[in-house]
Order: C-alpha cells, then structure tokens, then sequence
C-alpha cells in the first residue's frame, strides 16, 4: 500500500513551483496582522479524480449574514474578526507560528462544531489568519486560498468528498514575510458543508495562481498560523473541539500528505494542541421550537411536520434529531414529541 495517504486532487507534483524545504518546528510568537479582504471568489471541488473549479471566479459579495460561531480555532472575544483573546496565556494578540522559513502549504486539520449547530444549514462565513513569505525571492506574490470540508478526519483515508471555495486576495507583499488575517463572508454566493455528524476536517491550500485548466500552483512559502479550540484555552463559551493531529505538508512542501507528515501538535507551548487558524460561522439552535420550525417562516404547524417528513425521506442530516448519526424511526417520535410541545 502506498504510503501516500493524500494527495492534492490528482495532481502530479510537477504543477506545483519547486518550494523551499521546511525550517525546524519550533514554535514562536508574531504580533500585529494586517487584515485583508478578498477580491473574488470560486467555487471549487476536490476528489480523487482531479481538483478543479466548479464555477467562474466572481468578485467577492462581502456578505453580512446573521450567524453564530459554530467552530473556533481562531480566538476574538469581540467577534469582530480580528485575533485577540487577550486573557490567554497574557499573550495578547499574538499568534504560534514556526518562523519565517517554514512552508506547509496545505494543511488539514479536525473539528467537531457545536452540537447545537444546524449541520443542513452549512458554514457561510470563515476568518481565517496565516504567514505569507515569498520563500526568499521577490517582494510579493499573489495570494489565493483554498478552503474546504470534509468527512474524515487528518491520518485517516480521504473521505473524497470535499468541497469549498478558492479566495482570491490578489497580491500580497512578502519579502519580508506578513502576518495576515481576513474575515470571508459568502452568504450572497454559497457555502461550505459542514460534516454530516458535525465531526470531520477543514482543509487549507496556499496557492499563488490557477491556471485555466485548473491547476493549482503552491505558494513560494506560507503556513497558517496557530491557536486553538476552547477547551484547549479554558473557554467553555467557545464552540467546537480539536484533536491534536494534523497533516501538514511540510516534508517536503509538495502539495501531498505522506504518512509520515501526520503531526501531533500537543506541543507543550499555551496553548496546547495548537491547530490551524480558522473559525467557522453557521446556525446554532435557540430554543427547541427554533428548531422545529422546519420551514423557517417562524410559525409551529402541519406545514413543520410536512417538511420533515419530506427531509426524513431522503435521510437528510437536519432530521437526525437524536444526533445518533442515523435517519431512523426513532427521529420521527422524538421530533412529533417537541412538536407538540410547541404547538
């Protein structure tokens, strides 16, 4: 068996711009980002078969949908998309990294979302932070990011079934390297899935260009930048969870996960796991009526039985209602019991 266990949506290695091999993983500090925002966005898919956009690049629709985090790895108390969490640690704003010279250009990592969390609604906002650096040659370069979901989790065989969206932030400067942080709301244009039983992974590739066939060509050097989850910081308010293993793709950075670029990082800094950047938004359920008002038009009658039963049908993840990971009888009885009571 091959110990390839990834491999970037049936790319050969030959596509990607030779990148410098990583330095040592040592985890530092870095302050002060610099927010970008987007200036277009495409969606994109990724298989076994190839990799590819699924659409046509449109510019970004900075959207300002109403949501709830549903999974942070991200920290800012505010929710004003800038990194903060000044409590933890006394590290203020600053952020893990592993210095300038080290490249991971694509990253996957685990997460459970809230168990609250409305799985059908999907993730319509993700802030993300990251070190871009032009690997030692130039003063920029552009910048694109792949963001995607999937059902299995980092060390485990691809699930096959990811999707996403390609962010373009146009030209960043990068010698030296930045710090960098956006918020990428794309309420006005799609979404991303969230895994069917609210546990799988996020993935994160550092492009610097896609050609018109769709390759995708890696980032000279970047790598996100590292938190971690609430129970790693002592926030219970945070939503979500992380495990400590991530595949990185540093050994070297050449657009696959080997086996052996399965990381462990409980590294012993505070936080601890560290994981990739990233905080997801979505819907989170109020009371239980909230989600039993199946159509949305916020009014409890047959009309919510109807379009459960429709749902239950064709065993979509909303009617799960006993979060078992199964579509079965016993979600029919434990929805008519809560819609009654909210009659």
């Amino acid at each position: 068996m091959t110990n390839r266990l990834w491999r970037l949506a049936g790319l050969s290695a030959s596509v990607f711009l030779s990148a410098p091999a990583s330095a040592q993983r040592t985890p530092q500090l870095l302050q002060h980002a610099t927010e970008v925002t987007p200036l277009q966005i495409a969606p994109a898919i990724c298989t076994g078969h190839g990799g590819h956009m699924t659409g046509d690049w449109i510019g970004y629709p900075s959207g300002a949908g109403e949501g709830d985090p549903v999974f942070d790895c991200y920290g800012d108390d505010d929710l004003d998309g800038v990194p903060d969490d000044a409590s933890w640690c006394a590290l203020g704003a600053a952020r893990w990294y592993f210095g300038s010279g080290f490249c991971n250009m694509f990253v996957t990592n685990d997460m459970t979302v809230d168990p609250n969390t409305f799985i059908a609604d999907g993730i319509w906002r993700a802030d993300l932070a990251w070190y871009w650096t032009c690997g030692g040659s130039g003063t920029s370069e552009r910048c694109i990011i792949g963001v995607f979901t999937q059902e299995s989790n980092p060390c485990e065989p691809d699930s096959l079934d990811y999707t996403g969206w390609l962010i373009d932030f146009g030209t960043l400067p990068a010698c030296p390297g930045g710090y960098y942080h956006s918020t990428v709301d794309i309420t006005d244009a799609g979404e991303w899935n969230i895994p069917v039983q609210g546990r799988g992974s996020y993935l994160l590739y550092f492009l610097q260009a896609v050609s018109t066939s769709g390759c995708w060509v890696l980032a000279s050097c970047a790598q996100p930048m590292l938190w971690a989850t609430g129970d790693a910081r002592g926030d219970p308010d945070a939503p979500g969870t992380q495990g400590p293993l991530q595949f990185d793709d540093d050994s070297p950075p050449d657009g696959f996960h080997d086996q052996e670029e399965c990381r462990d990082y409980a590294l012993g800094a505070c936080l601890d796991p560290l994981g990739a950047m990233a905080r997801f938004w979505g819907h989170v359920s109020g009371p239980p009526c909230f989600y039993i008002d199946c159509n949305r038009d916020y009014h409890i009658d047959i009309t919510d039985f109807l379009c459960y039963l429709n749902l239950w049908v064709v065993k979509d993840p909303y009617a799960d209602f006993d979060r078992n990971g199964l579509v079965d009888s016993r979600d029919i009885i434990f929805f008519l019991g809560l819609w009654a009571d909210c009659q």
